[in-house]
């Protein structure tokens, strides 16, 4: 039975030992191109003589989702009078007899044993993936619904920020803010900031002063010896000119925040739904960057050229302060 690559697409593959685990033998393959190593279950629920032409329509599936086909039009293979009768015998694949062409039947109960291989893996990441960007794709209608993943990604965005400080010479940065950002607790702190800024930008760029509807949560975390200290030290985060430029760029440049945001939403919702595959996460990446284009009447070319100059515009507007974070860390895509 002849292989390919999962990952490159090269034939250069050998076998590479066989794992002997509780829930069946594996085997191991090695690509002499990219030198990727796999494994691939040697599954029981279909015929051995029938497993090439099922994992070359796994394949068929993941390559054509890849390229951007949509669901009804990838998978399909060629078959011979052979092959189709064979195929007959396997309840999760499907045939078009008139084009004599046949697929894994993406709706079907797909055998975990075959789930449990590279193949079925991916095959598996890439329905879960397109189940996401068409999630997504609906919030281009619902501008209500699009405004709260907007929300929530940036939230997520700045959760995960690293607010690290600059000053271009010792004790131009405040004592106050100096002092809590060594404090053991800093971490949790930085939450609170994070909130609280996401608060700000909402107001700020969209004009939303009740986040309530939006159910980012509080964040209220109690912060031992720094309550009395949290509203003075985002004051003077927020009083120091960047501050004021970093939103005038923002509302200058409303589509690149929603853009990070979307993008930061969309991962959030890979990762719950456990996918790792690259392929899997650009396709639900280019679905949100596709949907920001569309909802700012722009092209998605020009949209991705801003986010590729983010970090020079981010560092031309804070460069001429004493003091500041770097916001580079802050804005960013996941």
């Amino acid at each position: 039975m002849k292989r390919v690559c999962p990952r490159c697409g090269s034939s250069q593959v050998r076998k590479y030992g066989k794992v002997r685990l509780q829930q069946g033998i594996l085997q191991k393959f090695r690509c002499m191109s990219c030198k990727h190593v796999w494994h691939t279950r040697i599954v029981q629920c279909i015929p051995e003589d029938m497993s090439d032409l099922v994992f070359r329509m796994f394949r068929a599936f993941i390559r054509d989702i890849d390229a951007g086909k949509c669901l009804s039009d990838a998978g399909w293979i060629p078959l011979n009078d052979n092959e189709i009768e064979r195929l007959r015998e396997i309840d999760f694949c499907e045939i078009d007899y008139e084009n004599m062409n046949g697929r894994i039947n993406y709706k079907s109960q797909i055998p975990t044993e075959l789930l449990l291989t590279e193949e079925g893996r991916v095959f598996h990441e890439f329905l879960r993936a397109v189940g996401i960007a068409q999630k997504v794709e609906a919030l281009k209608n619902n501008d209500a619904e699009y405004l709260k993943a907007v929300a929530a990604g940036l939230n997520e965005m700045l959760k995960n920020a690293q607010f690290i400080f600059w000053e271009k010479k010792k004790g131009f940065i405040p004592e106050k803010l100096h002092n809590v950002v060594l404090s053991p607790k800093w971490g949790v702190f930085a939450k609170k900031i994070a909130y609280l800024l996401t608060v700000n930008l909402l107001e700020s760029i969209w004009g939303i002063s009740d986040v309530s509807k939006l159910h980012l949560g509080s964040n209220k975390e109690e912060i031992a010896g720094f309550n009395s200290n949290i509203n003075s030290v985002i004051n003077e985060i927020k009083e120091n000119p960047q501050w004021a430029k970093i939103i005038d760029f923002f509302r200058s440049n409303k589509d690149v925040l929603e853009a990070l945001s979307l993008a930061w939403f969309v991962s959030q919702r890979a990762i719950e739904e456990e996918i790792g595959y690259l392929g899997a996460e650009l396709l639900i990446l280019e679905t949100a960057m596709k949907i920001v284009a569309d909802k700012n009447n722009e092209d998605v070319a020009i949209l991705r050229e801003k986010l590729a100059n983010l970090n020079e515009e981010l560092y031309r507007l804070v460069c001429e302060e004493i003091w500041g974070v770097n916001w580079n860390d802050v804005f960013r895509l996941p």
